[in-house]
C-alpha cells in the first residue's frame, strides 16, 4: 500500500511539475510585458535578491537535511518497526498536503487576479507612455538594463529547471529508497521528530510569504499614487502647453504684424532715399554747370585784364576764384555722400591691411605733420571695402587737422569685440568738441571751428554715419573742448 501511495504521490508531483512548468511559460511572457514596467524594476531586483539569498539558505538546509538522511539511511539497516505507525502517519501528512494543494489553489487564483490588475495597470501603463514620447530617449539605456534582467532572470529560470531535474532524480532515488524501506519498522520517533521541525519552518517560510504578499500589497498602493499623480502632473502639463501654444500664436500675430509695419517702412524709406539721391545729384549736376561757366570766364578775365588790374581788383579776383574753388569741393563731396550705399557687394576685408594702406595715402600728409600713430590688433570683417576705407581716411584726417597749436598729432586706432559687435575707435589729443555738438557734428554742412584757421567741406562725418549706418551700425563722438576726441562706431560681423 505504501509503494501505490508513493507512486500516486509521484504522479501529483509531475502534475504539479507540469503545472509548474506551464506557470513559468506564462511568467515568461509576462515578463516580456513588463519591459515598459522599468519605474519599479529596482525594487523588484531588491527583492529578488533577498529572494534568492532566503533560497539559497533553503538549499543549505536541504543539503545538511540530505546529510542527515544518508546517515539516518545507514541506521535504518537494523530498525524493522513501526512501519503502520509510519504509514498512518504519512496518511495525516497526505491530508495535510491536500489541505496546502487547496490553499496553493487558493493562492494561485488570488495571483491570476493580480496579475488581471497588473494587466490593468499596463493598460495605464501605455497610455501614459503615449504621453511620455519625450521620455523614451532616456529610458533606452535603462530598456537595456531591463534587457539585462530578463537575460539574467532567465538564466535563473534554467537554473530552477536544473533543480527541478535535480529534485526529480532525487525522488527517484527516494522512490527506491522507500522500496528498501519495506523491511524497515524502526525510528518513527526520530523521523516524525525531524518532520516537526520540518513542519516549522514551513510555518516560518508561509509568515514570510504573508510579509511579502504584505509587501507588493503596499508596492501596489504606491504605485496606485504615483500613477495618480502622474495624471494629475500630465493634466497640468498639457494646460500649460495649451496656454503656451496660445501665447505663441499671439506673439506669431504680433510679429508678423510688425514685419509687415516693417517692410512697409522699408519700402518708404528706400523710395524716400531714392529720390534724395536723385535730387542730390540733379541739384549737384546742375550747380556744376555754371559753377565752371563762372571759373572759365574768371580765367579769361584774369588772363586778359590781370596787367590793368589794381590791388584792390586782384584781390577781388582772388576771393571770387577761392569761393568757386570751395563751390566745387562742395558739389564734389555732395555728389560723392549721394552716391554712398551704391556698392552693394560685401567683400571679406582685413582690416590691419586696408588701415596700413589708408595710412600710406596719407603719408604726406602724417611725416609733413609729424603725427604719431598707434594701431592694435584689428579683425577681418564682411564689410563694402571703398566705403569703409572713406571712414578711416576721413578720420585719420580730421584727427590730423584739427589739432592744436605747437603740439603733434597722437592718434591711436584700436577694436574691441563687443555684444556680438566689433567697435572701433579712433582718438587723438586735439582741439576736441563741445559735448553740446556732439550730434550735430554727423550733419551735413556742419563745421564748428572757423573757416579760415581748418580748411574742409563740412561734409567727412556725415559720410562716416551713413557708410557706418549702411553697415547697420553706430557711430559717435566723445569728446570735451580742448581735451582730445574719441570717433567711435561699431560693425557687426555680415553675411556675405
Amino acid at each position: 500500500m505504501e509503494l501505490a501511495f508513493q507512486n500516486e504521490e509521484k504522479d501529483k508531483r509531475a502534475a504539479e511539475l507540469v503545472v509548474a512548468n506551464k506557470e513559468l511559460a506564462f511568467q515568461s511572457g509576462e515578463k516580456e510585458k513588463r519591459a515598459a514596467e522599468l519605474v519599479i524594476a529596482n525594487i523588484e531586483l531588491t527583492f529578488q535578491n533577498k529572494e534568492k539569498e532566503k533560497r539559497a539558505a533553503e538549499l543549505l538546509v536541504a543539503n545538511i537535511e540530505l546529510a542527515f538522511q544518508n546517515e539516518e539511511k545507514e541506521n535504518r539497516a537494523a530498525e524493522l518497526i513501526i512501519a503502520n505507525k509510519e504509514l498512518a502517519f504519512q496518511n495525516e501528512e497526505k491530508e495535510k498536503r491536500a489541505a496546502e494543494l487547496v490553499i496553493a489553489n487558493k493562492e494561485l487564483a488570488f495571483q491570476n487576479e493580480e496579475k488581471e490588475n497588473r494587466a490593468a495597470e499596463l493598460i495605464v501603463a501605455n497610455k501614459e507612455l503615449a504621453f511620455q514620447n519625450d521620455e523614451k530617449e532616456k529610458r533606452a539605456a535603462e530598456l537595456v538594463i531591463a534587457n539585462k534582467e530578463l537575460a539574467f532572470q532567465n538564466e535563473e529560470k534554467e537554473k530552477r529547471a536544473a533543480e527541478l531535474i535535480v529534485a526529480n532524480i532525487e525522488l527517484t532515488f527516494q522512490n527506491e529508497e522507500k522500496e528498501k524501506r519495506a523491511a524497515e519498522l524502526v525510528i518513527a520517533n526520530t523521523e516524525l521528530t525531524f518532520q516537526n521541525k520540518e513542519k516549522e519552518k514551513r510555518a516560518a517560510e508561509l509568515v514570510i510569504a504573508n510579509k511579502e504578499l504584505a509587501f507588493q500589497n503596499e508596492e501596489k498602493e504606491k504605485r496606485a499614487a504615483e500613477l495618480i499623480v502622474a495624471n494629475i502632473e500630465l493634466t497640468f502639463q498639457n494646460e500649460e502647453k495649451e496656454k503656451r501654444a496660445a501665447e505663441l500664436v499671439i506673439a506669431n500675430k504680433e510679429l508678423a504684424f510688425q514685419n509687415e509695419e516693417k517692410e512697409k517702412h522699408a519700402i518708404e524709406l528706400i523710395i524716400a532715399n531714392k529720390q534724395q539721391e536723385q535730387i542730390v545729384y540733379v541739384v549737384s549736376h546742375d550747380l556744376q554747370e555754371p559753377l565752371r561757366t563762372v571759373s572759365n570766364y574768371m580765367k579769361v578775365f584774369e588772363e586778359d585784364y590781370i596787367g590793368i588790374l589794381d590791388d584792390n581788383a586782384r584781390k577781388y579776383l582772388n576771393s571770387v576764384n577761392s569761393a568757386t574753388k570751395r563751390m566745387s569741393a562742395l558739389i564734389k563731396s555732395l555728389l560723392d555722400y549721394s552716391r554712398l550705399g551704391h556698392n552693394k557687394s560685401l567683400a571679406l576685408v582685413n582690416f590691419n591691411e586696408l588701415v596700413g594702406e589708408v595710412l600710406e595715402d596719407l603719408e604726406t600728409m602724417i611725416k609733413t605733420s609729424k603725427a604719431i600713430i598707434e594701431v592694435t590688433e584689428l579683425p577681418t570683417l564682411n564689410v563694402y571695402e571703398t566705403e569703409i576705407r572713406q571712414v578711416f581716411q576721413n578720420l585719420i584726417t580730421n584727427a590730423i587737422k584739427f589739432q592744436k597749436k605747437d603740439t603733434l598729432a597722437k592718434i591711436k586706432i584700436s577694436s574691441k569685440y563687443i555684444n556680438s559687435k566689433w567697435r572701433f575707435s579712433v582718438s587723438d589729443n586735439g582741439i576736441g568738441i563741445p559735448m553740446v555738438h556732439s550730434e550735430r557734428v554727423f550733419d551735413i554742412f556742419q563745421r564748428l571751428p572757423t573757416k579760415e584757421r581748418y580748411e574742409g567741406s563740412g561734409i567727412g562725418l556725415a559720410n562716416c554715419k551713413k557708410i557706418v549706418q549702411l553697415h547697420q551700425g553706430e557711430i559717435w563722438v566723445e569728446s570735451n573742448s580742448g581735451q582730445g576726441t574719441i570717433v567711435s562706431f561699431t560693425i557687426p560681423n555680415l553675411l556675405a
